[in-house]
């Protein structure tokens, strides 16, 4: 049954360059032990200069979708919700496309999982992937997606579907126009200067395990490095690495001016399979030191919510590699597993790098940029 987002603006403007960017579209929740209500959420970015309005969104009956605002700035974000109450157990699978003003098409989303178990009337039993957010990010407890009615109800304020929208006619110079003009970001404009910053030579080494599922923890990664990716420059090089139950070089050496791919490759990263990740390390100081950047910042982020047996022959290893070629190494680390947290302080000190703890998205999104351009500014 279509569904629909009230909406705010009385005309929208469909702008050809206007995106969004999702930290994923396709929301796997994996297994789920219990639950009487099941949630899963994603972040959305406006990469373009101008105003996007979400304006509608079309699901299944029962799937509610929140949000933490409709009207998106350029480089802003927000949060969207996706809930439902299961009526049974077993596999699910809720589709849900959402209309913006930034195309024409719906954007697709989906969120599956299995459900081993329904939680009846208990409402504490709601399996939420996130995290209660502060005033400013929180978002709206009234569902901005709800079931059309069946009484017939006026639509003036609402946009048309995209399948009776009535053909665009050519602009006259008498159309209504937004009351303020839309601002170009310039959020990254001049963040790396070449000036101030040395030339950047990084290389991420990303867990994705089984355990890095965890809705939360991929999104907040994932959009640390897409922030990190507006940044650098055309002479910076960056390099991915994911670790499992194998070590895949996902791309390596690529110019920070191919945004494109970078942000491809970021929104690619899903999580699988066990973690085996000691022999990672000593591969990825070799990988980096095949793009060492003379006089430049050269370094590792391993970014995990897990433990690693790097043990002192390892650290040996890593030291009879550095020769000419030193390489920086910083740890990033998801979730609260403390003695997790003190193994990768303890890498991050003996890789002569820093140590960074990422739980939570308000503020997280600069962290990865900070980092490296406290490494690379020039003195």
């Amino acid at each position: 049954m279509r569904t629909y987002l009230t909406f705010l603006a009385g005309f929208v403007c469909f702008c050809a360059e206007a995106q969004i960017r999702f930290s994923e579209k396709e929301i796997n929740l994996g297994t789920i032990p219990e639950a009487c209500e099941i949630r899963g959420d994603v972040i959305l970015t406006n990469t373009s200069s101008s105003k996007i309005y979400l304006l509608r969104a079309d699901a299944e009956k029962g799937v509610k979708i929140y949000t933490s605002k409709k009207t998106l700035l350029p480089a802003d974000t927000c949060l969207l919700v996706i809930s439902f109450i299961p009526s049974v157990k077993g596999r699910f699978n809720k589709s849900i496309k959402l209309v913006s003003s930034d195309q024409e098409k719906p954007h697709e989303l989906q969120l599956a999982g299995n459900l081993v178990k329904v939680k009846n009337d208990d409402k504490t039993a709601c399996y939420y992937f996130g995290s209660r957010r502060n005033n400013s990010t929180a978002v709206k407890e009234d569902p901005l997606v709800i079931n059309m009615p069946a009484e017939k109800r006026d639509n003036s304020n609402k946009m048309p579907d995209p399948a009776t929208r009535p053909i665009q006619q050519p602009a006259t110079g008498n159309e209504v126009r937004p009351s303020e003009e839309t601002p170009k970001s310039k959020v990254f404009e001049n963040e790396l200067s070449r000036t101030e910053y040395k030339p950047n030579n990084i290389l991420f080494l990303v867990d994705v395990s089984g355990s890095m599922k965890d809705s939360l923890k991929l999104p907040l990664m994932k959009s640390a490095l897409h922030t990190l990716i507006e940044a650098v420059r055309d002479v910076d090089r960056m390099t991915f690495v994911t670790y499992a139950d194998s070590v895949v070089i996902i791309k390596e050496g690529v110019s920070g001016a191919d945004k494109k791919t970078l942000h491809a490759v970021v929104d690619g990263l899903k999580a699988h399979g066990l973690t085996k990740g000691n022999k990672a390390i000593l591969f990825s100081q070799l990988l980096a030191q095949k793009y060492y950047i003379k006089d430049g910042n050269n370094q590792i982020f391993l970014a995990t919510d897990g433990k690693f047996n790097f043990s002192k022959d390892n650290f040996k290893t890593w030291s009879g590699q550095q020769q000419d070629k030193k390489i920086i190494m910083s740890t990033v680390a998801f979730g609260n597993d403390r003695t997790a947290i003190k193994n990768l302080k303890e890498i991050s000190e003996r890789g002569e790098g820093s140590f960074i703890h990422i739980k939570k998205r308000n503020g997280s999104q600069n962290k990865l940029l900070n980092e490296m351009k406290d490494r690379s500014k020039r003195h």
